[in-house]
């Protein structure tokens, strides 16, 4: 089957596979705790773009103009993510008295251990550096840490196009 005969187009980055992959890597660095929606799209978007964070760790995809508004969309591509890795089994939900939280399941480390590719590798290393060093940290310091960063995003675009 022709992908352009029918009009679908194959999108490599931010589907539900490669979104829930991100998610599971983020949650099995940060096994045992479990973690709710808003915390993993904060979580994500740092593995994602880690030296918006910390310049001295290398991010995951190109540093693109205007990134900073991935995170009013990404909840619902995270979302579809988690669905996918829970019907797989990777995923297990977990209800409490804050909410639904996300928590990776028995099998999500032999599963990521039988995959070698190096993009898989370069994405457990950025998501063990986020669950080090953020992962505990509430949502509320989270937001402000990126909120923070956010604007030395955009003026790092702002002043690119005076030039």
């Amino acid at each position: 089957m022709d992908l352009m005969e029918n009009n679908i187009k194959a999108v490599p980055f931010n589907n539900n596979v490669e979104t829930g992959l991100r998610i599971l890597c983020i949650l099995n660095e940060s096994y045992p705790r479990s973690i709710d929606l808003q915390k993993l799209v904060y979580l994500d978007y740092m593995t994602v773009h880690s030296a918006d964070i910390d310049k001295s760790v290398e991010s995951l995809h190109a540093a693109v103009p205007y990134r900073n508004g991935e995170l009013l969309v990404r909840s619902s591509i995270i979302q579809k993510g988690i669905n996918l890795f829970i019907s797989k089994g990777l995923i297990d939900r977990v209800f409490n008295e804050t909410g639904i939280e996300y928590l990776a399941s028995e099998y999500s480390t032999p599963y990521l251990e039988m995959l070698e590719e190096e993009y898989l590798l370069n994405l457990i290393n950025r998501a063990n550096w986020v669950a080090a060093n953020f992962s505990d940290l509430p949502k509320k310091l989270l937001k402000e840490i990126l909120s923070s960063k956010m604007q030395d995003v955009r003026n790092e675009y702002n002043i690119e196009l005076l030039h």
